[in-house]
């Protein structure tokens, strides 16, 4: 399954913002939308999770493409056009957003949160809760911690809940925007690895037989095998970013280089990809420290310059 964006336009208040942007989405497929701020980046998030505020004018579409190639021809098979409450299951895009304080409830624990969201995709009582559960686990938030309220769990915790949260409503496309923008370097690895596992099938082995529930117990439902949904990570953090598959850059609302991220990252092409891997090279630990490595250089060379003339010297 596909989700296709095509030829995406936003104008707002006579300016347009996004213009002529194109994307291919497959389950299971990791893009990365990366740019400068304010150049498209979020507004193009926001199109496909059917948020935009309603003064953006929109123009293309946004259509969900089975395995054979055919597409849905009714009313509202264009998802640009059906907000997001009204998008039929099996088309849905779910959003992790850079503060994961708006999408959780101070007040409720967080496992009776993911349960609800589960519940609200289909799932029975008992069955919502152990599914929260497993969501909660397997982006690593253990059953201690999923009794707490957020204010209670660090921001990494939050915002690596936040996605158990998105991931319950089961959508076939997962976005997230800046997920990692306000995170340390320990929290921001961790929700990194989080994203990795949750949008990789992982098949249980040949021959495997799961292990039989106890009496009375609602099995937790399996949340490794199926197919992941689609995710675009959304971010100017190309460290983030080379988790995915494709990378495709905008600048000024437009794409202006897309390509496998081994490629975009070590060869990249157009101005703005380059100056960008340039800057992310420097904010790298190698980079801090060739850095350093400069400074102690340039200092050695200005006390040479800067040496004061000995008498001696002077005489000579």
């Amino acid at each position: 399954m596909k989700i296709v964006l095509a030829d995406l336009g936003v104008t707002i208040g006579g300016r347009t913002l996004v213009d002529d942007v194109s994307l291919s989405l497959t389950r299971g497929a990791r893009t990365a939308l990366v740019g400068a701020s304010g150049a498209g980046k979020s507004l193009t998030c926001a199109a496909l999770a059917g948020t935009l505020t309603p003064a953006a004018s929109v123009t293309g579409s946004l259509t969900i493409e089975d395995p054979d190639g055919s597409r849905d021809s009714g009313p509202d098979s264009d998802l640009l056009r059906v907000p997001a409450a009204r998008r039929p299951r099996g088309t849905r895009a779910a959003l992790v957003q850079q503060d994961p304080a708006t999408a959780l409830h101070p007040l409720l624990r967080v496992r009776d949160q993911v349960a609800a969201a589960a519940s609200a995709a289909g799932h029975v009582c008992r069955e919502a809760s152990a599914r929260a559960l497993a969501l909660l686990q397997r982006v690593g938030i253990e059953p201690a911690l999923a009794e707490r309220v957020p204010g209670r769990l660090s921001g990494g915790q939050r915002q690596r809940v936040a996605v158990a949260l998105a991931l319950a409503a089961e959508p076939v496309l997962l976005l997230a925007d800046e997920p990692t923008t306000a995170l340390d370097v320990v929290a921001r690895a961790e929700l990194l690895a989080a994203l990795d596992d949750v949008t990789t099938s992982a098949p249980a082995e040949p021959g495997a037989v799961p292990a039989p529930a106890e009496p009375g117990a609602v099995p937790a439902p399996a949340v490794s095998g199926a197919i992941p949904p689609a995710l675009l990570l959304v971010t100017h953090d190309l460290a983030a970013a080379a988790l995915c598959d494709e990378i495709v850059v905008l600048r000024e609302g437009r794409v202006v280089e897309r390509g496998p991220a081994r490629r975009v990252l070590t060869r990249p092409e157009h101005p703005v990809a380059r100056s960008m891997c340039a800057a992310a090279r420097e904010e790298t630990l190698a980079g801090a420290l060739a850095a350093i490595e400069a400074r102690a250089d340039l200092d050695d060379s200005v006390s040479e310059i800067a040496a004061p003339v000995t008498p001696a010297e002077v005489r000579a």
